[in-house]
């Protein structure tokens, strides 16, 4: 006689044991809400050089690297001092009206709600720019709102040379809900970092793919629909990172890249369960062993389908 094999019982339970799809699934979920929450952190993060022709530029090697002598530093501060005590208030019938106050040299000064900007200095030793670099965070403080657009140009080109003589760089930083709302790059670097309308579509993208990701996720708990969505989706949001991004990726992209990929990982290895789970339902026969082989994994889904029965039968019997 043959030795029958040995089958585990399977204890009753009101709910069924978590089968491999069904933990890898919320490990996705989690994820997809982890890539969420930062996309409110810094995706895009560039450190800009001012030119001596006032203009910006990436590369260190192309900025304006002539260190300034005492002479110039005290003029722009004199300079900088006369734009703000020349600031001229708005009239009464003006003061509804928005205020334009942007430059017209290629940089805007004034930190704006889309971006964050972090400047510093570098002064040859021996030089005193104490006096200028109040005197520019004096102009950064003040409500522009309140004064003319010609007195606050004057005063952005006072702000834009002293920055020149003490050798500004500055960090911008972004994330990609900032980068969506209107493509705000180009607010303050040159046309060639950003600021187009397709970059402001990648950006949207770059938003929106998490989420149709994680919508898929909640809805779709038993067909492999979810693992093509989800690594499409971690795909396409990658590729969008380097092409939004590259070389300027924040700290936000990077933690995002490595989800990505843990994403795809998780996708690989849900596709494996669905088709194990799918194959031994489909051939209870050979239950006993798989049982042998893999009895916890079994016994998830024979106490699944005994829970699925009981619930069948009951919405039935309504």
């Amino acid at each position: 006689m043959k030795q029958q094999p040995k089958v585990i019982n399977v204890p009753k339970r009101k709910k069924p044991l978590a089968t491999p799809s069904y933990i890898i699934r919320i490990c996705l979920i989690i994820c997809f809400v982890l890539c969420i929450l930062l996309l409110s952190s810094p995706f895009f993060s560039a450190r800009l050089y001012i030119r001596e022709n006032l203009e910006v530029t990436p590369s260190i090697t192309d900025a304006y690297t002539k260190l300034a002598s005492q002479e110039e530093i005290d003029s722009a501060e004199q300079q900088l001092r006369h734009a703000l005590d020349s600031l001229e208030k708005k009239k009464t019938h003006e003061e509804s009206q928005s205020s334009e106050t942007e430059s017209k040299n290629g940089l805007q000064y004034t930190p704006v709600a889309s971006a964050n900007f972090e400047w510093s200095y570098t002064l040859q030793q021996g030089i005193d720019g104490k006096a200028l670099a109040e005197s520019v965070e004096e102009a950064k403080n003040i409500d522009r709102s309140l004064y003319t657009a010609e007195s606050l140009d004057t005063l952005n080109t006072a702000v834009l040379n002293a920055q020149k003589y003490l050798c500004a760089s500055v960090v911008v930083t972004q994330s990609v809900l900032q980068m969506a709302m209107g493509g705000s790059i180009g607010e303050s670097l040159d046309s060639s970092l950003g600021g187009t309308i397709s970059n402001s579509l990648f950006a949207m993208l770059l938003a929106a793919a998490p989420v149709v990701c994680f919508l898929t996720l909640c809805f779709d708990r038993k067909r492999h629909i979810k693992h093509v969505t989800c690594m499409v989706g971690a795909i396409v949001c990658v590729a969008d990172i380097f092409l939004l991004l590259y070389p300027y990726v924040g700290s936000g992209a990077i933690w995002s890249i490595i989800l990505y990929i843990l994403i795809c990982l998780f996708n690989i290895a849900g596709i494996y369960a669905k088709q194990q789970e799918d194959y031994i339902i489909a051939h209870p026969e050979k239950e006993a062993e798989f049982t042998e082989k893999h009895p916890q994994f079994v016994k998830a889904l024979i106490n699944y389908k005994s829970f699925s029965r009981k619930e069948n039968k009951k919405n039935g019997s309504h």
